[in-house]
This record gives structure tokens, C-alpha cells and sequence, in this order.
């Protein structure tokens, strides 16, 4: 069953939450990240529409080993209560108790994170939703400790500030996260998604989602439990509404979250002035240097990242090693 929580918010019934599988995995079309090497035009087209989309089996293997290693030292500093504002707590839903949840800026921490943004399959699918033109923009890691995770309640990561929806370039070009699961996330502790709410009118979203939050994590308006394994990943449009309980029991969870948006809409719209994209442009060049290093990689056909000639990157020293990984939002946010 789901996680502690009101009564009056939870499925009340195994039938009722075997419903609620069911219908999340006919809902998702079946993506092996082991069998092609990036998403196809009818998989992007599902993504545009409905701003959800489950992959399996991206992260396979030594690369999964070493990310899990790497990122246990985050959460090992974080459960000793390290005070470094990548760094971030809140107060147990449930227990009161102060419980790290998130760490921003895991590129810059470790070389097997710099790797995974490389990945080519996701370079490839990112360049498919978003153009060649895309640029990395966020990378942080969520979690929930073994018998103790906070709720993420219902929310969309971003209002329509920064998304052109004037034209339908929302449509055509989303802006989204890579959520890549470390772990296993199973009804216990699994994020739940709302199928189209990417298209949703700031009204019915804002609505909706008090709706949801009200009184305790409700699962009501549609809402799919996404169940993952170790490796897989969602791709989830900053406007489609999702969220998950918090936990008292279950394993440890943690997802990894790598951001992409294309560079027309962040120069035009932001939410960061436009000399953040080079320097960004520069972090991808660097990450695919570090894949192509790492022995996990060897043999596969690496991404070519070919931006249009406006957003030309700056170009990446035979050898060269950035300073810095680390581009603190907040310095380069607009007035």
C-alpha cells in the first residue's frame, strides 16, 4: 500500500491501487533504452502531449554502480546535517523531524554525474524534443531516506513565466527534466504524475493542485503512480503536475534530475540572462570529454552536439578542465 497518510487521501484498497497500476502502465508507451538508441517521432509526439515519459533501462551496469556509489557520499553528508547551501532540509510531514531531501549541483561533485550528462541517448532524445539548439540548464538530486522521506507535494517545477505557450512552443519545444532513478520506487514511495497537465491553463493547474495538496497527498484528478527500477528515467514537462507522499517505511530513493531547455526560449525568456548559455554549452562539452573517459562508455556511439550557428558553442581545449561545474542559479537570474 502507499505510504502513512490521511486515510481520507489514500487509495483506500489494494483493488483500488492495483487499478491505479494498471492503468499507469497501459497508459505509457514500452521504451528500452536497451534496444534503440533514442526515442522515436511517435514517443517524442506521446512526451509533447501528455508531458510524462518512461524510459527503461538507460543507466545500466558499472555506470549505475558508480552513480550509486557517488551519490551515497551526498547522502551520507546530508544525514550527518552538512550546512552547505546545495544542501537542503525540511521538517518530516509526519514525524516533525528535520530530514535532508535534496542536493543541487551534483555535476560539479563527482566525475561519474559529469559523465551521465553525456549519455547519448538522452543527448539524442533531448535534441528530438527540443532542437539542436538545447542547453543544460539544472542538476540536483532528490531523495528519500530509507523509512524516512518528505512529501513532495503536487506542483508544477516552473509557472508559465519562463515557457513560451504563445505560439504553442511549449508544444513543440517542452522544457524538461531527465529524472534519472537510482533506485527502486515502488508504491511506497513513487512519484505520481497527471497525464496532459502539461497543456493546463494556469487556472485549472493552480486549482488542481490545491485540491490535491488539501489536507494531506491526495491521488485523485487522474493521478498515475510511476513505478521505476534502478536505471530508469522519466522525462517530465515542468508544467505537468506531479508529486509523491511522504514516507515512513520503504528503501532509500534517489533520483537525479538534469534540466534541458532549448536556447531560443532561455535567451527570449529565461528564467537566466543569456551568459549563462555558453558557459553552460561549455559544462556539456566538458561531461561528454568525462564520458568518453569512463570505461562504462567504451563503444557506444557518442552524441554530437551541433547547435545552430546563433548559439554556437564556445569551443572545449584539446585536454582543457573547467574550474567549475557549479554556475549558482541565483547569479544569473534576471532582474
Amino acid at each position: 500500500m502507499l505510504a502513512v497518510m490521511s486515510t481520507a487521501t489514500a487509495p483506500s484498497s489494494t483493488p483500488e491501487l492495483a487499478r491505479a497500476l494498471a492503468a499507469a502502465a497501459a497508459a505509457f508507451p514500452h521504451i528500452d533504452a536497451a534496444t534503440q538508441d533514442g526515442i522515436t517521432d511517435e514517443q517524442a509526439a506521446f512526451m509533447r502531449d501528455n508531458g510524462l515519459l518512461v524510459i527503461r533501462n538507460v543507466v545500466r551496469g558499472a555506470e549505475l554502480a558508480a552513480i550509486q556509489h557517488e551519490t551515497q557520499v551526498y547522502i551520507d553528508n546530508a544525514n550527518r546535517g552538512v550546512d552547505h547551501p546545495d544542501y537542503m532540509y525540511k521538517d518530516h510531514e509526519l514525524t516533525g523531524e528535520r530530514t535532508p531531501f535534496r542536493v543541487e549541483y551534483v555535476i560539479d561533485k563527482g566525475p561519474a554525474c559529469k559523465a551521465l550528462l553525456g549519455h547519448p541517448f538522452i543527448l539524442r532524445s533531448v535534441e528530438k524534443l527540443q532542437g539542436r539548439s538545447f542547453v543544460p540548464t539544472w542538476d540536483s538530486m532528490v531523495f528519500k531516506n530509507g523509512g524516512s522521506g518528505v512529501a513532495i507535494p503536487w506542483h508544477r517545477d516552473s509557472g508559465t513565466d519562463n515557457v513560451d505557450t504563445t505560439d504553442g512552443s511549449d508544444y513543440t519545444f517542452p522544457i524538461f527534466n531527465v529524472d534519472f532513478y537510482l533506485d527502486r520506487a515502488d508504491t511506497s514511495n513513487c512519484v505520481w504524475g497527471i497525464l496532459g497537465s502539461n497543456r493546463w491553463s494556469a487556472e485549472r493547474a493552480n486549482q488542481t493542485i490545491t485540491d490535491l495538496n488539501a489536507g494531506g497527498f491526495k491521488t485523485s484528478h487522474g493521478a498515475l503512480p510511476i513505478t521505476m527500477n534502478p536505471g530508469d528515467v522519466i522525462f517530465h514537462n515542468i508544467l505537468a503536475l506531479h508529486g509523491s507522499p511522504p514516507t515512513t517505511n520503504g528503501k532509500l530513493r534517489r533520483v537525479l534530475y538534469y534540466e534541458f531547455r532549448r536556447g531560443q526560449i532561455e535567451r527570449t525568456m529565461g528564467p537566466h540572462i543569456p551568459a549563462y548559455i555558453p558557459l553552460k554549452q561549455k559544462v556539456l562539452l566538458a561531461c561528454q570529454h568525462h564520458r568518453a573517459q569512463a570505461a562504462y562508455a567504451r563503444g557506444e556511439q557518442p552524441f554530437v552536439y551541433r547547435p545552430e550557428a546563433e548559439f554556437a558553442s564556445p569551443a572545449l581545449a584539446v585536454g582543457e578542465e573547467l574550474s567549475t561545474y557549479r554556475y549558482p542559479h541565483h547569479e544569473f537570474w534576471r532582474k
